[in-house]
């Protein structure tokens, strides 16, 4: 289980200055940041089932050691503002998250602060002498943005095309689908009711499925749920 850490290569803050730490620094690693609609529109049932789904989410991962030893997580949280609920750890160190729902839908600080999150953890694989698999940002939302979205898109878009992360999203509820596609192009789900402990699943067996690769090499993801849709028929590459 997580909370029975085995006795293995460690490296943390008394290793690399303020750096997060690191299992296994000599395998290839993987940064997967959650970015999480906390709206007051997730109020009651959704925001109870994401949480129920994410803290699922890491001792479902944890039964794999191959996984659990090469992946890292970090959450971030918004509504009319945002917040980094975790900073990059590995996911057998990920805390419990208990998220409230409240404000609005502000988009583009959070998406800015998880690209510029994910791009510092592969610099600090980078400096520790770990070869980084692309990673990953996972989105989840319920609703429109209160800002506009246009520029962090082009962001995203030019990451993606430069090879340093790749986006998804998931809409719940009336999410919409406009704005997703214009964030993560075909790379778009939708949740049917509140079933995000089968998408976080889906996420894990994801993570597998790259853990079981090389970094640069292209993987197959493995099939969604019942309860989780393309909201497109293909994503292509």
């Amino acid at each position: 289980m997580c909370n029975e850490m085995e006795q293995r290569s460690f490296y943390g803050d008394d290793f690399y200055g303020d750096a997060p730490p690191i299992i296994n620094a000599s395998e290839p690693h993987m940064a997967c940041l959650l970015l999480l609609d906390t709206s007051g529109s997730m109020y009651g049932e959704p925001i109870a089932e994401l949480n129920s789904g994410l803290n699922r989410f890491k001792d479902e991962v944890c039964r794999d050691k191959e996984t659990r030893d090469i992946l890292d997580i970090a959450i971030i949280e918004f509504n009319s503002t945002h917040n980094v609920v975790q900073e990059f750890v590995p996911v057998e160190q990920m805390k419990a998250v208990d998220l409230k729902a409240n404000g609005g839908t502000e988009m583009s600080p959070a998406i800015q602060t998880a690209i510029d999150m994910v791009d510092e953890r592969s610099r600090f694989y980078r400096r520790m002498g770990t070869e980084p698999y692309k990673p990953w940002i996972v989105m989840i939302t319920d609703g429109a943005p209160t800002d506009n979205v246009s520029a962090i898109a082009d962001v995203i878009h030019a990451k993606e095309e430069e090879g340093k992360l790749k986006f998804f999203a998931l809409g719940v509820d009336r999410y919409d689908p406009r704005t997703l596609h214009l964030l993560a192009g075909k790379k778009v789900m939708k949740l049917r009711e509140h079933d995000f402990t089968s998408f976080f699943n889906w996420v894990n067996k994801s993570m597998r499925s790259v853990s079981q690769s090389s970094p640069g090499e292209k993987v197959s993801l493995p099939n969604l749920p019942e309860t989780v849709d393309k909201d497109v028929s293909d994503w292509g590459d």
